[in-house]
């Protein structure tokens, strides 16, 4: 019998299908959305917990569940994310994080990301510099965002997750070396 990975916080998912998915590998306190509807005692719910317990944010790599992420995370500027590739999600025909194996699930919680970093490591010049924007920037991005573990976004979002991870021009440069 495979023993759970315990989490002392509560996670944020888009649905019961996710909430299930992961109840299978972590142990936590999970709460659903209900997809973009996010109803208002769902969000004010997710409010009061994280006055006492760490929140963190896990939604499908797809534009709702960013919409859902950036939502949420207005509201709780000090939850913590964690990312998934589209490809480590993938159903027949969707992408959600109850098509993710276990293998992935586990991967992807242990590379939680703090958003409360407020240090910029990577200036706006040197993120243009090492081509993550504009022209071919994409795959550049996403092979970043595979080594990193930070889910695939665009030029905007994606210099800010870096941020959040303190990535600096020559950590990024290095992993560059191998696109």
């Amino acid at each position: 019998m495979q023993t759970l990975k315990r989490i002392d916080a509560l996670i944020v998912v888009e649905g019961k299908n996710d909430e299930f998915k992961l109840k299978q590998v972590i142990d936590a306190d999970f709460i659903c959305t209900q997809g973009l509807s996010m109803p208002d005692n769902v969000l004010a719910d997710i409010v009061t917990i994280a006055k006492y317990k760490e929140v963190i944010i896990c939604t499908d790599p797809d534009s709702p569940g960013n919409k859902i992420r950036q939502r949420i995370n207005e509201l709780v500027p000090n939850a913590k994310h964690v990312y998934f590739l589209k490809e480590d999600a993938k159903g027949k025909n969707k992408v959600g994080i109850e098509h993710a194996s276990k293998e992935k699930i586990i991967e992807a919680f242990e590379h939680i990301v703090n958003s409360r970093n407020n240090e910029t490591t990577l200036s706006w010049n040197e993120f243009i510099s090492l081509g993550l924007i504009g022209a071919g920037s994409s795959k550049k991005r996403e092979h970043l965002a595979k080594q990193l573990h930070l889910g695939i976004a665009n030029a905007k979002t994606f210099y800010h997750r870096l941020n959040m991870v303190k990535a600096t021009h020559d950590d990024l440069e290095r992993i560059l070396k191998n696109v």
